[in-house]
């Protein structure tokens, strides 16, 4: 199997943010691979993820990079201190209301927030989903994403491929992926939903993502009461009282 998301995803982060001489925080770093490709160029680069081996091993795999044990629902960091904070893929594995507050508060008022998130339509996702269904998660992250006081400056869904030597290099690979055991009506589905390309040599299944960049809103408007809203907050209540 030979999977080409992390590139991609590293080229649409750059393609939207600066991070050269950057504060940069990544939540869901895993075992550090996309952190390695995006550190390069910045001032510090801090990764945090909650699993102890994965970071144990991001740290034997990488240098320059402070990976640390950590959720993106309590991060032990200040006010205002970074340029910009990264969710790759990391979002609906966490309360993302919780998370994207987080975010907010340790962001500087400057900076950017990039969420890179699953598409649950994508042929990889809806795969996966045989093995491990995160749709729910996935699709109440975005309305978190939404709902949140932030400005969403830019959207966009991008593929990437996961290649795959034949059926059963992806049977394998897949049931590995997800460290369980193989279970044949599970495999039966899979080769099901894939059809007639499960014969191919190799087996190209397209991975469907979607990054947001989000800045902080500053602009305040007064309430009928005197009291600052901010101006998300207003026009979704101004739209509201049209109704």
């Amino acid at each position: 199997m030979k999977v080409y998301s992390d590139k991609k995803i590293c080229e649409k982060i750059k393609k939207y943010a600066d991070l050269t001489h950057k504060n940069i925080l990544e939540i869901g770093c895993g075992d550090g691979r996309i952190s390695s490709l995006l550190s390069t160029d910045s001032n510090s680069f801090i990764a945090v993820d909650p699993d102890e081996k994965r970071i144990h091993r991001a740290q034997e795999l990488f240098s320059g990079i402070d990976f640390r044990i950590g959720s993106g629902e309590n991060l032990n960091f200040p006010d205002n201190f970074f340029d910009i904070v990264i969710f790759t893929l990391s979002l609906h594995h966490q309360n993302g209301q919780k998370a994207i507050a987080e975010a907010t508060r340790v962001l500087k008022n400057s900076g950017k927030i990039l969420i890179i998130e699953p598409v649950v339509e994508g042929e990889v996702e809806q795969v996966f989903a045989f093995l491990y269904n995160e749709d729910n998660e996935t699709r109440e992250a975005q309305k978190f994403i939404v709902e949140s006081e932030l400005s969403i400056v830019n959207s966009e869904i991008f593929h990437s491929e996961w290649i795959f030597e034949d059926k059963n290099d992806v049977l394998q690979s897949l049931f590995h992926y997800y460290d369980m055991p193989f279970d044949s009506e599970i495999a039966l589905k899979i080769t099901d939903f894939i059809g007639n390309k499960i014969q191919s040599n190799p087996i190209l299944l397209r991975d469907t993502m979607i990054i947001q960049s989000l800045t902080k809103i500053l602009a305040t408007t007064e309430n009928t009461e005197g009291s600052q809203l901010p101006q998300s907050k207003q026009l979704r209540e101004s739209s509201e009282s049209r109704d």
